[in-house]
């Protein structure tokens, strides 16, 4: 990619996500990508790191929410205070990244934006960065947003997928697939043609715009109105209640008529719930993975979280501990899904101290 191209990449790091899954870990004021699920780094730290050298600090921005912002700031002193935007409530990505354009247009009108979660995990920097830079260069040439799409491992049925045509590094976009049942999803897995939906984006400032303007505008008009009127950051609260709540998927790419795939070489992982963070540890003979002491008796295929005592166990198999000096958490390996659930019951019951 020519080096104008490169240097006029813009980073966005959506960073106001929750990461319910891994409660009780996983909490309002310490969410999933200020955990360090995999690695001794946290997800957000390794996100900003992962650029370090392609993109400057100056042109590295984070969209979090109100109560985050403080510790994001804290946490990446590297970056300038005002990188970090703030949106007053969470309202999805498509509010996120419209709140994001008109910001760093200002500053950056000819830029190239990198759309990036706070909360992966991402394998093989160098070829993530030499994906990067194709899908910006794609971008910058044939002025068409780009997805980017990991090949599936397996049936998967959480994610939506993307149906892909043409050859080559870039292909294009047919169709965006919701989370299909399983049959249909073995289907995309041998078709050869369909990438699991990762949720990252490359594309202009000004083709997001027009993408907006064209298929979502009412996402774009109430924050063109407050930015024209001044930003003030005191005023953003009432722009922002008259979004919709809206994927950017669903607002413009699914909509948009130029829409390119870069099929990813490099290793991913959303590290979704406590099993994806699981397949990331060193199993014992018996399969048992443990932060922490534990003492493990006739114990099979376990995952124990701790560190602050002793977990013993003894005569189980397929189970999940987690342990915080307020809350244990102990389910089964396959219904770790459920543990959004507990959280939502938490929720219910008024427990804010838990949440």
């Amino acid at each position: 990619m020519p080096a104008s191209a490169q240097q006029s990449v813009v980073a966005v790091v959506m960073a106001g996500g929750r990461g319910t899954r891994f409660w009780p870990r996983s909490r309002n004021a310490r969410p999933k990508q200020f955990l360090a699920i995999v690695g001794t780094e946290t997800l957000l730290h390794q996100t900003v790191h992962r650029l370090e050298g392609h993109v400057t600090p100056e042109r590295t921005f984070i969209v979090t929410t109100e109560d985050l912002a403080e510790e994001t700031r804290r946490m990446l002193p590297q970056l300038p205070p005002d990188n970090v935007l703030v949106e007053p409530e969470g309202r999805n990505t498509a509010p996120c990244l419209a709140l994001a354009l008109v910001q760093i247009e200002r500053r950056f009108p000819e830029g190239v934006m990198a759309v990036l979660s706070a909360d992966h995990w991402i394998g093989d920097r160098e070829l993530f960065l030499e994906d990067l830079d194709t899908a910006v260069a794609h971008a910058t040439r044939a002025r068409e947003l780009v997805t980017f799409g990991i090949r599936p491992a397996y049936p998967e049925t959480g994610y939506g997928y993307i149906e892909s045509q043409g050859e080559g590094p870039v292909l294009q976009v047919r169709a965006f697939r919701e989370k299909p049942p399983v049959d249909v999803a073995v289907q995309y897995l041998e078709s050869g043609r369909h990438y699991w939906n990762a949720g990252m984006f490359v594309w202009t400032l000004a083709d997001l715009r027009a993408g907006l303007l064209r298929h979502a505008p009412e996402v774009l008009a109430p924050l063109d109105a407050w930015a024209a009127a001044g930003a003030d950051p005191e005023r953003l609260a009432a722009a922002y209640g008259q979004l919709p709540q809206v994927a950017i998927d669903v607002a413009l790419m699914e909509k948009a008529e130029r829409v390119a795939v870069v099929p990813a070489r490099f290793r991913w992982s959303d590290v979704g719930s406590w099993p994806a963070a699981i397949a990331f540890q060193n199993p014992d003979a018996e399969g048992n993975v443990s932060q922490g002491e534990t003492i493990l008796l006739n114990t099979r295929n376990s995952a124990f979280f701790g560190g602050r005592r002793l977990i013993a166990a003894s005569g189980v198999e397929d189970l999940i501990v987690v342990d915080e000096p307020d809350a244990l958490l102990l389910c089964h390996r396959d219904r770790a899904q459920s543990v959004k659930q507990i959280v939502e019951r938490l929720k219910a019951e008024g427990r804010e101290d838990l949440l």
